[in-house]
């Protein structure tokens, strides 16, 4: 019963993650396309159909991260305090892109000269390049079996710079970038009014949203090739263990998807289908990792908390989501049927 508990702690866990990959993944592609904008002679309406766009779900997504972060620390102690030795930097650098985004997505609104407003567009861009790279790149150093029990066993520079970190941080990028393109399609088809700024942007990030998919596919090719180096025994969970059914569930959703945005009339299902690949790809990974936390080092069950602590650990998640989980759902699912519009 015990190790059955600390399996659904961890399966909590992983869900977590997926759920912020997914959510969060949507905001950080906006901000990414935001960025992307440049001085585009559209720029300005692009911006501000982002700003509508985020506008319902804006920093909420951060509850998943909350959920995740408090799973680790009182669920599994140990591996919580062998990452962070192992990789604080990421993490220092993540936290940074979560302030400085926040921060100047709301300076920019208040800016008084276009100068002002321009440096706090690219700080907004560019932490929200910063945090998914990060976070992402904890994951691919977990998955190298750089990061020791407790002892790090490889110098902290290393295992930030690992080819799994960067394989990792570079396919989140094109995955939040691909999940923010096919959420604001949606946007951009429903709202065509000059005031919002969706006027003749449906095809502007339709065409991104097609190439973010083409490169998703290839650095994820590229991510799992480096993995098979780094981490053989990943690569074999991922490739003929638990993961092989979520890795060819997301490229086949990559790929629906990527139709879906190609067919101008079926942008409404890539909205809607566009979690499907980011949290695939996710579980692949977790499913192709299990038992492991730290693969070859630290099991699930030698990770895992007091009995005591687990139970009730995973007591206070399921009361927790069901408190939690209706309040977005009540604010996204109005605001996507254009419900939360002033007449």
């Amino acid at each position: 019963m015990t190790a059955l508990v600390d399996y659904a702690v961890a399966l909590a866990l992983l869900l977590m993650v997926t759920a912020y990959s997914t959510a969060g993944g949507t905001d950080y592609g906006a901000g990414i396309w935001d960025l992307l904008a440049g001085r585009f002679r559209h720029a300005d309406k692009v911006r501000a159909l982002i700003d509508h766009a985020m506008a319902p779900v804006w920093e909420a997504n951060n509850v998943w991260l909350v959920f995740a972060a408090v799973l680790t620390w009182s669920g599994f102690p140990l591996l919580f305090e062998s990452v962070f030795r192992s990789v604080y930097p990421l993490f220092a650098m993540a936290l940074v892109g979560l302030i400085l985004r926040g921060a100047f997505f709301a300076f920019r609104k208040a800016a008084t000269t276009s100068a002002t407003q321009l440096a706090a567009t690219r700080v907004f861009g560019i932490s929200s390049l910063l945090a998914p790279f990060s976070f992402a790149a904890v994951l691919g150093t977990v998955a190298s079996g750089k990061v020791g029990a407790v002892s790090p066993v490889v110098p902290v520079w290393r295992a930030c710079l690992d080819p799994a970190a960067i394989a990792f941080g570079v396919v989140a990028l094109a995955a939040t970038a691909f999940s923010g393109a096919s959420f604001l399609v949606g946007d951009a088809r429903r709202f065509r009014d000059p005031d919002v700024g969706g006027v003749d942007l449906a095809d502007y990030f339709r065409r991104r949203g097609i190439i973010a998919a083409l490169a998703l596919l290839v650095l994820a090719a590229a991510a799992l090739a480096v993995i098979g180096v780094d981490s053989p025994l990943v690569f074999r969970g991922m490739t003929a263990g638990f993961g092989p059914p979520f890795a060819i569930l997301a490229v086949v959703a990559t790929v629906v998807v990527a139709v879906l945005l190609w067919r101008p009339g079926s942008t409404s299902g890539a909205g809607r289908s566009r979690s499907w690949p980011v949290g695939s790809f996710v579980f692949a990974w977790g499913r192709g990792q299990a038992p492991y936390m730290l693969p070859g080092r630290l099991t699930i069950e030698q990770a895992a908390g007091a009995p005591a602590i687990q139970a009730l650990l995973l007591g206070i998640t399921v009361v927790g989501l069901a408190l939690v989980v209706p309040s977005p759902l009540l604010l996204y699912v109005p605001d996507q049927r254009s419900e939360l519009q002033s007449p």
